[in-house]
This record gives structure tokens, C-alpha cells and sequence, in this order.
């Protein structure tokens, strides 16, 4: 059987000389080509001398002697070529390092592996979902399968990694498409303008739209004028301190627990537990505020100290961690890991109509406080009229065969008002929020021994006042969802009209919640209280 080399392809653009492509900080080696293999290229490369890991200090006070051979060295290779009429580049080992990654084409090994695998034959999917914070997720599965496998929510997951297998022999067994394309290949390197050639073919082909055209909801912005001017906007709102459209996240996942501290470079040395847009901002003096640019936001690294050493390693530019959300000329972007996509029209306009027609809940909220908590909150929203309004925040019950709990709500009225509320911050995503009142409400009309408990707990905390003992049906009685609304109360400030001070992303999560609710026949209203 002929060896396979795994081999890991970009496309580049904006590269006329081979070595246009490389990062202004790398100075890699160059080797020239032999003409004999027909490749048209250079390669690039770079050893380390053999040192040992990290971890060697740590250990090392309680070794009589270092052994010798416990050292690690590690080669870096990056191949540059043209073929079909562009630019390609071949990393192997660290290569990718040396590559500028301005010029790399995004989503090209996507578009690549969505055109070339079996839609049945899928093996893995990475996906993010955005709001208040980003959540990352890969999942697998243990043989190839059809997309319903996965579990992905295709009006929320944005897709940025898949592997499968390849409905043609030429691919490979498996082909694995984000930026780059990953594939295990028979041959020699005298093959490579050929495979970049078919590569560059499915990257052309639209056929993945029939399976999987929802990817298309987020498009990448390739105008640099209008990245300018997002990024210009996104500039002159950081100037004021003003984070209502934008926060920082890694824009990659992490091991949570490896990671001591952050910090970026460029500013006084604070160290910051968590990556925190106001506390950054905040940090900075107004002059450095005045002269922020994107590109001294592109310029600026995000570093990360792990648990592990007390070196800093310089992750991500800062431009790359800023999650922002703008709206120009009547399209709506969002800012992710250094690349601006515009929200299809189609979907915004869906998710424009759902949110336009919610109401307001006919219930009176008081503002929020100054350092006043979630629970203070929810006790204030109820003696607002406690007669009618009962608070059961922090009130978890288990369903019938359940071995976790749930909370009903925050604040019931007896007239069957479900009010759940969230403080919108950076550190929590409403996703929570919304996911607890289709919950709450499934749970309601679907488990009798739930709702056993929910009335003598309702019971036990209204006593005898009027109205509340017929709120709950008894046994062998079935709930009447017309009684019954759910109540969305957010606390946040914001200037914008409408219901544009949720971001669309948490929109989009309302609307699908709310999709739920419709199926079930329960009411619901969303309200902003001002936070104080």
C-alpha cells in the first residue's frame, strides 16, 4: 500500500512574489525548487535546537542528575506555490507561523470539504454560537453519519470546521475543511499542482448550497472599504469607553483550567482574569483612548500565562478577540475572530419581524438599584403588589424522574404571569434566560408530579390568600394554557429604539425559543428595565 502524506492547503490571495506571503516577522529559510518535480513555488523552513520542556523545571529539584536525552526539538515547513493561475501555500509541522495570515483566504478548506464529502458520511463538526459571550463546540461522532446527528441549530451555529468522507477517491478517505483543507494523500510532490487544482475546483463549486446553504446566513465581508469603515465604527465607539456593541473573547477555544491570567501588550502591565472589554477601556488613559486605531488594535496582542509557567505567550491580536455587532447602510455585521460577516438579509428580516411583533408585559417593573442583585431584584419586582405577585427565585423543583431541578420562574402573579429575569452582562449570555421560560413552561404543561410540587409550593408560600389556590390545577386535571403567559424582564441600559438593544444574536435565540412557546400555546412578552 503507497504512504499517505497528510498534507494541510491554504489559498492565498494578494500574493505576487512567494515570499509576499510570509509574516514581516519571520525569517525563515529559503530553499529553491528542483525544476524537475514541475512545482512552481519556494520553500520555507526552520529548526529549533533541542532544549528541554518546559515542565523540566518544575521537576528537575528532585532528579539527582538531568538525563540527558530528555530534550525536544521541532521543524517548521511551509511551501509556497502556484497553480491553476494562484497562489497556494503547504505548512508542515509549524509552518503556519510563518504565514501572514492577512492573506489567507478564510473558510476556503470549508467550502472545500462541505463540496467534496458525502453529507451522509460526516465524522465531525466545530461550531460556535454568539451572544453575550461566545460558546465553541466540536462534536464528534463515533462513525460517519448525516448532519441530525450532530445536534447543530443551523438559524444559530455558525459552522467553521468539518470532516468527513470525500464522495470521490481523489480527496482522500477523510477530508477535513476550516481555512485549510487537511487531507491524507498517496503520491509525490510532483502531484501537488494537480491536487491544488482540484482543490481550487470544489472550492468554486456551489453544489454544498443544496445540504448545507444555512452556512451562507453569515457571508465574509471582502470589501476592505467596508471593513474599513466597520472597523472605523467599531474604533470610535472603544474612544468613549462605549461597549454596548461589542466585547472581547478567545477567539479560539481554551483549557480553561490551564490559563492563570491575561494581559495585553501595549498598555501599562494589568493582568485580567477573564478577557473584559470595560475593564480594559477602563484601564487605559484618555490619551491612549484618543489614539486608538484598527491598526493599533491589530497590532496589539492578547497574551495568556498558564498555570503551568510563568511565561506569557502572545495568543491572538486584539482586533482578533473583539466580538462587535454594527449596523451600516441598512445591513447588519458581526465582528468574529478578525473577520466581519454581514447577516443575510433574509435572516435578519426573520428575525426582525418575530422581534418587532412581541409586546410588553402589562406588569409594572421597578428600575434596578446601584449593587443591587439578581435576587434583591426579583424580591422588589414582587412586593411591588404582594397580594398578586409571588416570588420563587431560587425555588428549584424536580420534575417527575428528574435527578436535577429546575426554577419555575423569578416572580408569579396569580393570574398565571411567569416572570423571568436576567441581568445582561459580559459574562452571562440571555440564551439562559430564554431557554428557562420554554422550560419552565414545557415542564408546566407536560409533568403532573411537577406541577404536584409547584402547587403546594405556591400553596405553602401564599397561604390563604385569594386567588392563588386554583392558579395550578390538581390531580388529573390538565393546565389551561391560555392562563398562563411567560414574562422575559432583561436588566440593561441602552439608547437604541425598539427591541434593537438585544443583540441579534440573542434575538435570533428569542426567536427560536419563541417558536417553542407558539407550539406549545403559552403567551410571551419581553421588557427592558433600566440598571441604575
Amino acid at each position: 500500500m503507497a504512504a499517505r502524506q497528510r498534507l494541510t492547503v491554504f489559498l492565498l490571495e494578494g500574493v505576487e512574489e512567494f515570499t509576499d506571503a510570509l509574516d514581516d516577522e519571520r525569517t525563515p529559510e529559503l530553499v529553491a525548487l528542483e525544476p524537475a518535480t514541475g512545482v512552481d513555488g519556494a520553500f520555507f523552513w526552520e529548526s529549533r535546537p533541542p532544549s528541554p520542556p518546559p515542565w523540566v523545571g518544575y521537576v528537575r529539584p528532585a532528579l539527582t542528575q538531568l538525563p540527558p536525552a530528555l530534550r525536544t526539538s521541532s521543524a517548521s515547513g511551509l511551501l509556497v506555490l502556484r497553480a491553476a493561475g494562484t497562489i497556494f501555500a503547504i505548512t508542515f509541522g509549524y509552518g503556519r507561523g510563518f504565514l501572514d495570515q492577512s492573506r489567507i483566504v478564510r473558510q476556503f478548506g470549508l467550502k472545500v470539504a462541505l463540496n467534496t464529502i458525502d453529507p451522509e458520511h460526516l465524522r465531525s463538526l466545530d461550531t460556535k454560537a454568539f451572544e453575550s459571550m461566545v460558546v465553541a463546540k466540536t462534536t464528534q461522532a463515533s462513525r460517519t453519519t448525516d448532519l441530525s446527528a450532530f445536534g447543530v441549530d443551523i438559524a444559530r451555529d455558525i459552522l467553521r470546521a468539518v470532516t468527513g468522507s470525500p464522495r470521490e477517491e481523489r480527496f482522500g478517505r477523510t477530508i477535513a475543511g476550516a481555512d485549510a483543507v487537511v487531507l491524507n494523500l498517496p503520491g509525490t510532490v510532483a502531484d501537488l499542482p494537480t491536487i491544488c487544482g482540484d482543490l481550487l475546483d470544489a472550492y468554486r463549486s456551489e453544489s454544498y448550497k443544496e445540504r448545507f446553504g444555512w452556512v451562507d446566513d453569515l457571508s465574509i465581508v471582502q470589501d476592505r472599504d467596508r471593513i474599513a469603515e466597520l472597523d472605523d465604527r467599531v474604533v470610535d465607539e472603544l474612544r468613549t469607553r462605549d461597549t454596548t456593541a461589542t466585547h472581547l473573547a478567545t477567539p479560539d477555544p481554551v483549557n480553561w483550567d490551564e490559563i492563570d491570567s491575561f494581559a495585553i501588550t501595549g498598555t501599562h502591565p494589568a493582568e485580567y482574569e477573564d478577557l473584559d472589554l470595560d475593564r480594559y477601556l477602563a484601564d487605559l488613559e484618555d490619551g491612549d483612548l484618543a489614539a486608538l486605531t484598527p491598526a493599533l488594535l491589530r497590532s496589539r496582542k492578547v497574551k495568556v500565562r498558564y498555570t503551568r509557567s510563568s511565561n506569557w505567550d502572545a495568543r491572538w491580536p486584539l482586533y482578533h478577540a473583539l466580538v462587535s455587532e454594527q449596523e451600516l447602510d441598512g445591513a447588519l455585521y458581526v465582528l468574529i475572530e478578525g473577520r466581519w460577516f454581514e447577516v443575510s438579509r433574509s435572516l435578519a428580516d426573520r428575525v426582525d419581524q418575530f422581534v418587532g411583533r412581541l409586546d410588553s408585559s402589562p406588569l409594572t417593573f421597578p428600575a434596578s438599584l446601584p449593587g443591587e442583585t439578581e435576587p434583591e431584584y426579583n424580591l422588589r419586582v414582587a412586593a411591588v403588589d404582594p397580594e398578586r405577585r409571588l416570588c420563587l427565585d431560587a425555588k428549584v423543583l424536580r420534575p417527575g424522574g428528574a435527578t436535577t431541578g429546575i426554577e419555575f420562574c423569578d416572580v408569579l402573579t396569580c393570574d398565571g404571569v411567569m416572570v423571568h429575569v436576567k441581568r445582561k452582562s459580559r459574562s452571562s449570555t440571555l440564551s439562559h434566560l430564554f431557554a428557562q421560560g420554554t422550560v419552565a413552561a414545557t415542564t408546566l404543561l407536560t409533568d403532573a408530579e411537577f406541577r404536584a410540587r409547584l402547587r403546594a409550593e405556591i400553596v405553602s408560600d401564599a397561604g390563604d390568600r385569594a386567588g392563588w389556590s386554583d392558579l395550578i390545577p390538581g390531580p388529573g386535571e390538565a393546565p389551561d394554557r391560555s392562563a398562563f403567559t411567560v414574562s422575559f424582564v432583561v436588566v440593561a441600559n441602552s439608547s437604541r429604539v425598539g427591541n434593537n438593544w438585544l443583540p441579534f444574536f440573542s434575538r435570533l435565540n428569542l426567536m427560536q425559543q419563541g417558536r417553542t412557546l407558539d407550539n406549545l400555546g403559552i403567551r410571551y412578552t419581553l421588557d427592558r428595565v433600566d440598571a441604575a
